[in-house]
């Protein structure tokens, strides 16, 4: 399976159902997927009467030209209680077909569903994929599980190492594409969220020629006293500066924890990516949710004619509020998580320098010995390559986190009298 420039391999026979860029979807269902309400823009589409839509299972709807690994990778993720979003096609009661781009959120007793119309260009890839997928089940059997892992896999060849990651740029493509359409502003706090990416991968990058280069100076200290023992007697010069040198430097190989997460199996970076992610589509999510309940508010149905349909408006409210305290949250962790890997790479530099120290000591010596030092030579030269590999490093950690912090404060969400809103509950 592969991403191509085209969706021509996923045509249907039929025509498409129209509605317009502007419109949204919305409908919920108990825990069964059993339809509770929806608004006009749902029932009209579909071409179901209400009679027939309440009380029907969702997958009324579900078009057989979806794959049934995107469903499990649907339904593994709001087993756990979290907020999904994923392309999919559908059909109307009269054979015609429509997409969109739904994000649906577990909530107390069932489901919401918000559904946009997809117009970015991942959403021409993502057709051609499903269709690939869809081929692969039908002509090899694939189960659902089977499939949905084909999906995952196609997905990590792209850069994406979850599909959590995915659907965070898909959302925030089809916003920006939305905005476009319909003449708006992009919004600036999700631009600056999107614009966070590309520096929080160089900065994995950067972390990741650290922890290289620690790890290829820990042979030095050896090599130094192996050249000691053939230049001067047991307790010499070199031998006290190849003790002390591999003493700083298991300390500064320690100080490396703060550049990982607590239990160490992954950096601090790839930490704050995943989250990250996480806030750029529960940013997107909110602002769609903001959307259903201010401009569709009127057209919302409830599940049965006379059923007091400000419970459909809580449950949105609540959402919306969900959302904007988890996208809030995000922010505030990775600011404070950046401001923390900012401290501990001034700190590391710190100790290199006092390092860097022993090297100098080093070099002196070798110039006392003369030409006897020749043999001690190429382990000052991996030293002198080393620190000036070291500083840079650093000095690159220190500049991408800080334009890392940058960019979270312009993200961030602001109080009334523009401050900055740093707290969340």
């Amino acid at each position: 399976m592969s991403f191509q420039n085209s969706a021509t391999a996923f045509s249907s026979n039929r025509e498409e159902a129209p509605f317009s860029i502007d419109e949204l979807f919305f409908s919920r269902t108990d825990e069964r997927g059993v339809i509770a309400a929806g608004n006009e823009v749902f029932r009209r589409i579909s071409e179901y009467s209400w009679q027939e839509l309440v009380g029907a299972p969702h997958k009324i709807i579900r078009h057989p030209d979806m794959p049934k690994g995107v469903f499990y990778i649907l339904w593994e993720r709001l087993k756990k209680g979290l907020a999904t979003g994923a392309y999919v096609k559908n059909r109307a009661k009269d054979g015609r077909y429509y997409w969109v781009y739904a994000v649906i959120s577990p909530i107390e007793g069932g489901y919401v569903s918000v559904r946009m119309k997809p117009s970015s260009k991942v959403f021409s890839q993502a057709q051609v994929a499903y269709a690939e997928a869809l081929k692969l089940e039908e002509n090899e059997g694939l189960t659902p599980e089977e499939s949905a892992a084909k999906i995952r896999e196609v997905l990590r060849g792209l850069g994406f190492p979850t599909y959590a990651a995915f659907s965070s740029f898909a959302i925030a493509q089809e916003m920006a594409a939305r905005d476009a359409a319909l003449a708006r502003v992009e919004d600036g706090r999700l631009r600056s969220m999107k614009e966070l990416l590309p520096r929080l991968h160089d900065l994995e990058a950067e972390q990741q020629k650290l922890f290289t280069a620690f790890a290829k100076i820990r042979g030095i200290p050896s090599n130094m006293r192996i050249v000691a023992s053939r230049l001067e007697p047991a307790g010499g010069p070199i031998s006290a500066i190849s003790q002390n040198y591999r003493l700083m430097s298991d300390e500064v190989t320690n100080h490396l924890g703060g550049f990982r997460v607590e239990n160490g199996a992954q950096s601090m970076t790839e930490s704050v990516l995943s989250r990250v992610h996480h806030g750029i589509f529960m940013m997107a999510a909110a602002r769609l949710q903001r959307e259903v309940k201010m401009v569709a508010l009127e057209a919302f149905l409830t599940a049965a004619e006379g059923d007091d349909f400000k419970h459909e408006v809580e449950v949105l409210t609540t959402l919306l509020d969900a959302y904007s305290i988890d996208s809030g949250a995000v922010l505030v962790s990775v600011f404070n998580d950046v401001t923390a890997l900012t401290r501990s790479a001034k700190d590391l530099r710190q100790l290199v320098t006092g390092l860097d120290s022993i090297r100098v000591l080093c070099r002196v010596e070798a110039g006392r010995l003369g030409a006897n030092s020749v043999s001690l030579m190429p382990v000052i030269d991996q030293l002198d390559k080393f620190h000036i590999e070291i500083d840079a490093t650093l000095e690159r950690i220190m500049h991408l986190s800080e334009r890392v912090k940058t960019l979270v404060e312009a993200a961030m969400p602001r109080t009334t009298n523009g401050s900055l809103h740093y707290h969340y509950s």
